[in-house]
């Protein structure tokens, strides 16, 4: 998977980001793991790291029709906004997926996203211990 960008929000600042409006938004590129498709994915990031985790992602992500592999390196949990989609896990559960659907995630799984129709998501990943 090729890097992910990241951005310096300070630790204590209050973001504010609309998923409607063209800036911010940030190319995601999947490089070997697609599939099939052209995703063209984007990310708009409103947070790099949280007051106690020493990981925190939360960002507005949205994808074209593509398949791909997907790692879930931290805990990952998103409600899906707009559009169809569905995981299939490595433990062999797929979860299909419409707009106003959530689902979390524990860190160390696997998967194949499935994009059926343009789709956008506002997710939320972290990692660490908190006090």
């Amino acid at each position: 998977m090729t890097a992910r960008p990241k951005l310096p929000n300070p630790i204590d600042s209050v973001v504010l980001a609309s998923l409607d409006t063209p800036d911010g938004w940030l190319e995601y590129p999947l490089g070997n793991d697609v599939i099939e498709g052209n995703p063209d994915t984007r990310m708009k990031l409103l947070r790099t790291v949280g007051v106690k985790t020493p990981h925190k992602s939360v960002a507005f992500f949205t994808s074209r029709p593509a398949k791909f592999h997907w790692r879930f390196e931290n805990d990952e949990a998103f409600v899906l906004i707009e559009g169809r989609i569905a995981i299939t896990m490595d433990t062999g559960e797929r979860f299909e997926m419409v707009a106003g659907d959530a689902v979390s995630i524990p860190a160390g799984h696997t998967g194949v996203c499935e994009v059926f129709e343009f789709s956008r998501k506002f997710t939320v990943v972290t990692s660490g211990i908190a006090d």
